[in-house]
């Protein structure tokens, strides 16, 4: 029985605008990547971590961006996919499932994940052995508008909108299958849980936390940069 942290760092974050790949760049003297990681190899909760990467890249990933880890538990680089289902399903078909291993499926560019949010994950997945998920969720401050072709569609009630982070979190052998089962579309789906929904399972949720950033622009990446300042993070 055990936790394993896949983390998805396979992307090449253009929207970031620089030439490097989002994930290996510095926040506070230390890559993104590597202060992501650092937080799995110090839970207690982790048994195993796993770290998708972009193809070719593992040699620069080891010597460069996780060579001040000590690691205590095992640790494994895989080739990432052409798309976000690809590479989670890449990290996926390494693991060898006693039928009761959780995975925690967790952005790369979200390093100020923390160890209450793994905990109350996990607790709650393992007091609750026939749901197949349960993910992190923070209310919507904003007013959401559905928009097509520059006109406001609808405005959905704001009390049920939520906004998605991770890790989401799944008993790996209920949510390999459903990868296997659309291998061929897993571009359609923009995280684990609509992949989830779209087989008609129920997904629960627990509360996210404010500061689970995800770093994707370079705004994110200044606020990152005053989180860890201020000592927020």
């Amino acid at each position: 029985m055990k936790n394993i942290a896949l983390i998805v760092a396979a992307g090449s974050g253009n929207r970031m605008g620089t030439n490097i790949k989002k994930q290996y760049l510095k926040l506070a003297g230390q890559p993104m990547l590597a202060r992501t990681v650092l937080i799995f190899e110090k839970s207690k909760k982790i048994d195993e971590i796993i770290i998708v990467i972009p193809q070719g890249d593992e040699q620069f990933v080891k010597k460069e961006i996780l060579k001040d880890i000590t690691f205590t538990k095992p640790i494994r680089l895989v080739s990432g996919g052409f798309n976000r289902g690809e590479s989670v399903y890449n990290g996926l078909k390494t693991l060898t499932d006693s039928g009761e291993d959780i995975v925690l499926i967790h952005d790369g560019a979200r390093p100020f994940i923390n160890e209450s949010l793994i905990e109350r994950l996990l607790q709650f997945l393992r007091n609750n052995p026939k749901e197949i998920g349960v993910i992190p969720v923070i209310k919507v401050k904003d007013t959401i508008k559905i928009v097509k072709e520059d006109t406001v569609i609808s405005t959905p009630p704001r009390n049920d909108l939520y906004a998605a982070q991770t890790p989401q979190c799944f008993y790996v052998s209920k949510l390999l299958p459903i990868f296997k089962e659309v291998e061929k579309e897993l571009y359609k789906f923009t995280d684990e849980s609509s992949l989830v929904e779209a087989f008609g399972y129920k997904i629960k949720t627990v509360l996210g936390e404010e500061h689970n950033i995800k770093i994707t622009t370079p705004q994110d990446l200044l606020i990152g940069e005053f989180l860890l300042k201020e000592g927020l993070a």
